[in-house]
């Protein structure tokens, strides 16, 4: 399962269509209730992706809340590049991984769970 904390319309729908496409199951959160109740009910392996930038709640503590309250559950978050001290305080709060945006772009299909494949 795949959690994402996204209010950017062009990385939501970026992020839930490549999903659809890759039959990779989601649940798009925008809240911390929300979240709350997905993480909760999210197997274990799950990732959590976040948007670094998201207007709705602070994306840092919704990260300390699931490295807090969900042992098991990735999480993976992307900001833009210029933005080291919140990819810093990203990695403090808990996350497994930060990434630009571009690189995130880059990765996406391997972060929601597609195989990759090497030649």
């Amino acid at each position: 399962m795949n959690i994402i904390l996204c209010t950017d319309l062009l990385f939501s729908t970026k992020i839930t269509g490549t999903a659809k496409v890759l039959a990779q199951p989601f649940v798009v959160t925008r809240t911390l209730e929300k979240l709350q109740q997905a993480l909760h009910d999210a197997p274990a392996g799950s990732t959590l992706i976040v948007d670094l930038n998201t207007t709705a709640v602070d994306p840092v503590a919704a990260i300390a809340l699931a490295h807090g309250g969900s042992p098991g559950t990735r999480i993976v978050a992307f900001v833009s590049h210029v933005q080291a001290d919140l990819a810093a305080a990203a990695r403090q709060a808990g996350a497994d991984r930060v990434l630009a945006r571009s690189a995130f772009v880059n990765e996406l299909p391997e972060l929601l769970g597609a195989p990759t494949t090497h030649n």
